[in-house]
């Protein structure tokens, strides 16, 4: 599991998924189990790199997804991984 606190980056600049009905309900249809496990990190409201950079540093999975709201983007991260 992530120990959040040890990645101040990502620590500072995340939310849960689970708290973003927008995002959630995407992903519950389309059946991702334990959504309340995936932090989101979105791209306008953070310094994308540096956020990338320190998850690739910690050899942290990431996935990045087109927004279905808007012309931005944001990253999912299993806490579980």
């Amino acid at each position: 599991m992530i120990n959040i606190t040890k990645l101040p980056i990502l620590n500072n600049n995340h939310e849960w998924l689970i708290d973003n009905p927008d995002y959630s309900e995407l992903y519950e249809r389309l059946n991702y189990k334990d959504i309340e496990d995936y932090l989101i990190v979105y791209s306008y409201s953070t310094d994308f790199l540096e956020v990338i950079t320190e998850l690739v540093s910690f050899n942290i999975e990431f996935s990045h997804h087109s927004c279905h709201l808007s012309d931005e983007s944001y990253l999912l991260i299993n806490i579980k991984q």
